[in-house]
């Protein structure tokens, strides 16, 4: 309930003993009972306002982060580079960056984090998922010549803290081939709070 509505149920209780002080007694007994009824209606507007302000913080609806990205061109990643996945489908709460490929943790907890790799004949993409720049997962896609384009996912569950910076990154290899197709699976990057 708001503070607006607590002050116009107090008006209209005001108003009320005010009619009623009217009709009964002298002046001077009207003016008392019209001060009492006053100081309890401000000590109650006092006790509701108090119960409002310390709701328990687990009332309180709290939007749960998710997001989803993609590649939208055929990029190559020399090792160690950041996988800037520069095309946002979903990004609740606003917390993966195209610009630099980074999401930032909103709340701590376990989340589930899930990247393909789309790569295509006689390419190889290797990718870490890092957070806060220890590794929590390997992906790895080799094909030979020959094979086509193909994608690899992989699914990660750890915790992550509150302001920690989560990514994708290459490794190992010198050239990191993104393949985009025009149609198809493409590379993505994908995170979801759990719990």
């Amino acid at each position: 309930m708001s503070c607006r509505m607590l002050l116009y149920i107090g008006i209209i209780l005001f108003q009320r003993v005010i009619s009623k002080s009217i009709s009964n007694g002298t002046i001077e007994n009207r003016t008392e009972s019209l001060e009492r009824s006053f100081e309890s209606l401000v000590m109650r507007i006092n006790n509701i306002s108090d119960i409002l302000n310390n709701l328990p913080k687990q009332m309180q609806i709290e939007k749960h982060p998710v997001f989803y990205v993609e590649l939208s061109v055929t990029t190559t990643l020399n090792i160690n580079s950041i996988v800037k996945f520069d095309t946002e489908f979903i990004d609740d709460g606003n917390n993966f960056n195209t610009g630099d490929g980074i999401f930032i943790a909103p709340i701590s907890g376990v989340y589930l984090f899930c990247w393909t790799i789309q790569t295509y004949s006689s390419k190889t993409v290797q990718t870490e998922l890092r957070v806060d720049n220890i590794v929590k997962g390997i992906g790895l896609m080799t094909l030979g010549s020959g094979a086509g384009h193909f994608a690899t996912t992989r699914n990660v569950f750890c915790t992550v803290n509150r302001g920690d910076h989560v990514w994708i990154q290459t490794s190992y290899y010198s050239d990191n081939n993104f393949h985009v197709p025009h149609v198809g699976v493409r590379s993505s990057f994908m995170g979801l709070f759990i719990q």
